[in-house]
């Protein structure tokens, strides 16, 4: 497939060590419908920490974050002043949580059913879900259909129609004006375009048409439980600017807060300015606050972990 072979190449000279990553995790296969980690263990990190809130990270595409949701985040989310479990979930057959880790096209039954089963388990009051790009929509999706609280997503990518097919790959390779002067950007969002066609052509050669997930019909059929949203996009990205005018229309509640960037990883413009702790700790705090959370200094709790085997806009500071 060419454009399989033109996201292989430019993967390997731009991102050598996602490429190098995805190739010892033999996820390049994911295009021809492979992959070699099948193993429930590497789904799922849960760190109980004996809290009344958990705050759920999901990793997303994985062009720019190879498939890790991201441990970091733990350190992003350490001056919180509240302690929060913390539960990793990993999309590593790259296919926008539609397949199981066993390979079956029943991913987003099983996902939703484990994560309830993990969110039992751990009992807290209030469920935080995070994620960006993929992970954004998988946040948005399973906070909504488990009944989480809050959900906080960076350039979700919903509807997928803003991201794939022929017409945001041209407008991507066609946008000279970014490559002449933002580069670095103008690459990223050429090859999340291409991956999010490819992931979108295999996930529709394992789903029925009807499978695929309708994210704003889940988020508004949540009613009663519906989740707080919150979406920060980069402004100058058109894929996301796209989205966020989409959102607008179809789910007029949730917040939208641009960020100054033409980058598709929002979350890495952000960490690069020292500004993605603080913006997480707000946006968490004031939820928190809204629910009657007492919000204090945060204490490094004693942690014991399971690992899950069946079961307004943003400012640049810089």
């Amino acid at each position: 497939m060419l454009k399989e072979k033109v996201f292989r190449v430019l993967t390997r000279i731009f991102l050598p060590s996602l490429a190098r990553n995805m190739e010892e995790e033999g996820t390049f296969k994911v295009f021809e419908g492979e992959n070699a980690i099948s193993n429930e263990e590497d789904y799922f990190r849960i760190e109980d920490r004996g809290a009344d809130v958990t705050v759920v990270i999901f990793s997303g595409m994985d062009v720019l974050f190879a498939g890790e949701p991201r441990f970091e985040m733990r350190k992003q989310l350490a001056g919180l002043g509240h302690n929060t479990n913390l539960v990793f979930v990993r999309d590593l057959r790259r296919l926008a949580y539609h397949v199981a880790p066993d390979g079956q096209p029943n991913g987003l039954e099983y996902y939703t059913r484990k994560l309830r089963e993990i969110m039992n388990r751990l009992g807290a009051k209030h469920h935080v879900a995070l994620g960006s790009s993929g992970g954004g929509s998988a946040a948005f999706y399973f906070g909504a259909r488990c009944g989480m609280d809050h959900v906080i997503a960076f350039s979700p990518a919903f509807p997928v129609s803003v991201w794939t097919g022929w017409g945001p790959l041209f407008r991507a390779v066609a946008d000279f004006k970014a490559l002449f002067t933002r580069p670095s950007e103008y690459v990223e969002v050429l090859l999340v375009a291409l991956s999010a066609s490819l992931i979108s052509h295999v996930i529709h050669k394992h789903i029925p048409a009807n499978g695929f997930w309708d994210i704003p019909d889940a988020f508004e059929s949540a009613n009663g439980t519906r989740p707080k949203g919150t979406i920060f996009y980069g402004e100058q990205c058109g894929p996301d600017a796209r989205q966020a005018d989409l959102t607008r229309l179809r789910l007029p509640e949730v917040k939208l807060v641009p960020v100054p960037t033409g980058r598709h990883n929002c979350p890495g413009f952000l960490k690069e300015r020292e500004r993605l702790a603080p913006v997480l700790h707000e946006e968490i705090r004031t939820v928190l606050r809204e629910r009657g959370f007492t919000i204090g200094l945060a204490q490094p709790p004693q942690e014991r972990l399971i690992v899950e085997t069946g079961a307004s806009s943003v400012p640049e500071h810089g």
